[in-house]
């Protein structure tokens, strides 16, 4: 999809949106999302790094890339 993202970028990017008051709610989330947590966050990680998602996400993916170089 050229200049846009992947069905898997946008569900993604929705789960990452997301508020989780209680623990274990956005594992619940990126499961129901259709990931295992471990793919989901691999798949994030390499979309941190792709200048075509933080166009389309700037605020979210910066936020993402601050706590991820934090870390």
């Amino acid at each position: 999809q050229p200049g846009g993202l992947t069905p898997v970028e946008r569900r993604i990017l929705e789960v990452e949106r997301r508020r989780f008051k209680h623990q274990g709610s956005k594992e619940k989330a990126i499961i129901a999302a259709g990931f295992t947590p471990i793919a989901y966050y691999q798949r994030l990680n390499v979309m941190l790094d792709d200048e075509r998602v933080r166009a389309a996400a700037p605020q979210i993916i910066d936020v993402l890339r601050a706590r991820r170089d934090t870390d």
